[in-house]
């Protein structure tokens, strides 16, 4: 998955629409640039044969970090982020970690190398290792997630900062040097476990998406964000060169956009950033993340525990403009528990769910009627008789919506027939 383009400035959109990344339909390579691109490998190839012999002979002769970093037994077979840095092993995981470095240092061998050594030194200097091992509260625990992955196989990493909208929590994580230090080891720790997540293989994964939510943030507390923002900016540019794919920033309002092109452009301007305004979060998440590993806060089936996982997968259905359409679960078989999760794009469809049994001397039984829905919704369903779940959505709407849901049957097993413990 390593992005061997060179692009004079990543892309950075604002989507206050559902539209996607602007991109020059009518762009022509003129023979030239093949020329150019042909160069342009050879330059690359030949910098990491050499940053491979520089690394090699480093790694042996143990002269690659600082002598006060020698007495730690563990640097003499030097990994980064579970990757073995000695070249002569031959994995082809260990190119992938060094073209990160070779591109972050427009392919000059000696600066990667160089890059490398401080990477490794900065890691024992902040005690990376030690970060799963610190707690760090309850308010942090919950408010960052790596769950699931977009169509690419790029990790989701959601860093979640709602909570922050009550002033006495963000006075406490950012009021002082101590607790903005603290909060700046829970960030780490969140990256380093997007990491754990990837594999570092020429067809599988190599970096990660960070999405950013910013709802509800206070204005007063800028500065704060902005300072805590820099170092952390500072530490994914020098440290973890090409392992942010792209950042996601949601519920993005107006004056944060503005606060942004003043303040943190030059921090991100490595990056490839996109702002999603509240009213476009899920049609814009959904052109590049499949709804089944999309979290439900933002529009998909994703959730943290649950009957349903990633792996599970999401069917599609359309609903038009000012139109009914129905969705049957068919439930032949008795003492079965049926389960079903289902979102809609829009906020205004009506929904009814209902089981239909196959005798028609039996009454239908209502589920649930009449709920308004916006975001994921969950429900289950013992079955004593054959028949069928139907699920009725409205759309009272001109505009058409999209219909995702999933389900399964399980064995029910009855309260009754559970073991006691005691």
């Amino acid at each position: 998955m390593e992005d061997d383009k060179d692009p004079q400035s990543p892309n950075e959109t604002f989507h206050d629409t559902v539209e996607g990344e602007i991109t020059n339909k009518n762009d022509q390579r003129e023979p030239v640039e093949t020329l150019i691109g042909t160069e342009l490998k050879k330059k690359k190839r030949k910098a990491l044969i050499e940053l491979r012999t520089r690394l090699e002979d480093s790694i042996i002769n143990y002269t690659l970090i600082g002598e006060k970093y020698k007495a730690n037994e563990h640097l003499r077979e030097i990994e980064l982020w579970g990757v073995p840095l000695l070249p002569s092993r031959g994995l082809d995981r260990t190119d992938m970690i060094l073209k990160k470095f070779l591109k972050a240092k427009d392919y000059n061998a000696q600066n990667a190398f160089e890059m490398i050594g401080k990477t490794i030194m900065w890691r024992e200097d902040f005690n990376v290792d030690k970060v799963f091992d610190e707690m760090f509260g309850p308010d942090l625990d919950n408010i960052g997630y790596v769950e699931g992955k977009d169509k690419a196989g790029h990790p989701l990493c959601y860093q979640m900062y709602e909570a922050f909208k009550d002033k006495e929590i963000l006075r406490y994580r950012l009021g002082t040097k101590e607790s903005s230090d603290q909060f700046l080891r829970w960030r780490i720790r969140l990256m380093e476990r997007c990491i754990q997540k990837l594999d570092f293989r020429p067809d599988g994964s190599d970096s990660v998406i960070q999405i950013i939510d910013v709802k509800n943030i206070p204005r007063q507390f800028l500065n704060e964000i902005f300072q805590g923002s820099k170092k952390y900016f500072s530490i994914l540019q020098e440290n973890y060169p090409g392992i942010i794919y792209r950042f996601v920033i949601v519920n993005v309002p107006m004056w944060f956009f503005a606060f942004y092109t003043l303040n943190m452009r030059l921090m991100t301007r490595k990056y490839k950033v996109m702002y999603v305004k509240p009213s476009a979060i899920t049609e814009t998440l959904l052109k590049f993340i499949e709804p089944e590993h999309l979290l439900a806060q933002y529009g998909g089936l994703g959730r943290i525990g649950g009957e349903f996982s990633p792996d599970d997968k999401v069917l599609e259905q359309k609903l038009k403009g000012y139109a009914t359409e129905n969705i049957e679960i068919t439930t032949k078989e008795v003492g079965m528990t049926v389960y079903w999760d289902m979102t809609v794009t829009g906020s205004e469809v009506t929904y009814k769910e209902e089981f239909v049994p196959e005798d028609e001397g039996s009454y239908n039984v209502l589920i649930q009627k009449g709920k308004q829905i916006g975001r994921m919704t969950s429900n289950l369903f013992h079955v004593n008789e054959p028949g069928k779940i139907l699920i009725s959505f409205a759309n009272p709407t001109a505009k058409s919506r999209k219909i995702f849901y999933r389900y399964k049957l399980k064995p029910f097993q009855p309260l009754y027939t559970l073991p006691i413990q005691d």
